[in-house]
């Protein structure tokens, strides 16, 4: 999930439309749907922007044997008043570095799996899901439309499986969303860009009362307000949180 034009852009998961939809925090009414033409939506996972750009992740892999996992690159010019359609701009094509074996793995059992990412400067920060360790390991790439090895930056024991992520230029602070035991957090890690992915300053914020809710988008508003969106469940119906902490 993302912000622009004072709306909360989201995204639905794989086998779904090639469609953005840009919906209001006052009234969390979708008030645009955007299908992208010429796209592709295998699994798609999450959206993130910078100054110019919106990016889709169809990276989800949850057998572990994608060979094709993507990004498309939209340009915001192109999201029109006018239109409810757009086309893709570029595609970042990857693999990851460590991976050599694509052999299919039982469901939620791969390391390669993914559902987060970020845009800082010239790169894209690959947050991985993994299910058994409950860790996250940090991959880039540039972000310029290609074919590109991601390289392995860190591993980090974020104790859950990470499912969103985003970052604020102007705070320099990486906010990473997830669930334990479908039990959601955020992490809130400061100073954090790509001279440094130490994880130094992180403080954990949980939410008890929520267990249940399946989170899987998170986005700073240009108040800077931040929002959670979860997918339906059989707790919860599909829903958008305005997170305090």
């Amino acid at each position: 999930m993302t912000e622009y034009t004072d709306l909360l852009w989201n995204i639905n998961d794989g086998g779904n439309e090639t469609a953005i939809y840009g919906f209001s925090a006052k009234d969390t009414v979708v008030h645009r749907k955007v299908i992208i033409r010429e796209a592709v939506n295998i699994d798609w996972e999450d959206i993130t922007q910078d100054e110019k750009h919106l990016y889709i992740g169809d990276f989800g892999n949850n057998l572990g044997d994608r060979r094709d996992l993507r990004i498309y690159i939209l340009n915001k010019q192109d999201i029109l008043p006018s239109s409810d359609t757009m086309p893709i701009a570029g595609t970042i094509s990857f693999s990851y570095q460590d991976q050599t074996d694509f052999t299919p793995a039982a469901n939620y059992t791969t390391p390669w799996d993914c559902e987060a990412f970020v845009v800082v400067g010239d790169s894209v920060i690959l947050f991985t899901k993994d299910w058994q360790s409950n860790q996250t390991s940090l991959y880039t790439l540039p972000v310029k439309a290609g074919d590109y090895t991601a390289k392995f930056r860190k591993r980090y024991n974020i104790s859950g499986l990470v499912t969103s992520a985003a970052w604020s230029k102007t705070k320099k602070e990486l906010l990473i969303l997830g669930y334990q035991n479908y039990s959601p957090f955020i992490s809130v890690v400061s100073d954090f860009g790509l001279d440094n992915l130490s994880f130094a300053d992180i403080r954990r914020i949980n939410f008890p009362d929520l267990i249940g809710t399946q989170t899987e988008g998170i986005a700073y508003s240009n108040d800077g307000s931040v929002y959670v969106s979860c997918e339906k469940s059989p707790v919860f119906m599909q829903t958008l949180f305005k997170a305090e902490f």
